[in-house]
């Protein structure tokens, strides 16, 4: 994903910011600014790094998006897919909001089994329907702020 989001943005950001932690170092090693500076100032750089990634990465996203709802207006059998996954789903957290607590709470079953997962593919999918897209297509394997996973490696 990063190697994607880098490609688009280009090698000026990364050398950038590596020019940015180079003079950062400079300054250091010349007693310009303490420890704590440089910490401050390296922190600095990668938040607005991370930043200008998170920015890449939600132009990337609005653009594909419009790309894909652009080709569904254009097509008849995307428009019924996208109609049947909407109301089957839909149909589907009906049942599991009251569906199985009406079974339940009426006796005529003691416990309904788990359905793991569904449940939450069934919101992801209904929310992708109706124009959350590019939310959900964050909510994938990769998912996650660059932000904060700079945030968390550097401790503060």
């Amino acid at each position: 994903m990063l190697a994607a989001i880098f490609s688009q943005v280009g090698m000026s950001m990364v050398n950038a910011v590596l020019g940015q932690f180079l003079e950062a170092f400079k300054a250091y090693e010349n007693k310009q600014v303490s420890v704590e500076q440089l910490k401050d100032q390296l922190y600095g750089i990668m938040v607005n790094a991370a930043k200008d990634v998170e920015v890449a990465h939600a132009d990337a996203l609005t653009k594909t998006y419009a790309s894909f709802m652009g080709a569904m207006v254009q097509s008849k059998l995307m428009q019924n897919v996208w109609g049947f996954v909407t109301i089957s789903q839909a149909t589907m957290l009906l049942w599991f909001q009251f569906g199985i607590p009406f079974i339940v709470a009426m006796g005529w079953v003691n416990h309904w089994p788990s359905s793991g997962d569904t449940a939450g593919w069934s919101y992801a999918l209904v929310g992708a329907c109706l124009g959350m897209g590019p939310l959900v297509l964050r909510a994938g394997a990769g998912s996650g702020s660059v932000a904060s996973s700079l945030k968390s490696m550097v401790g503060k």
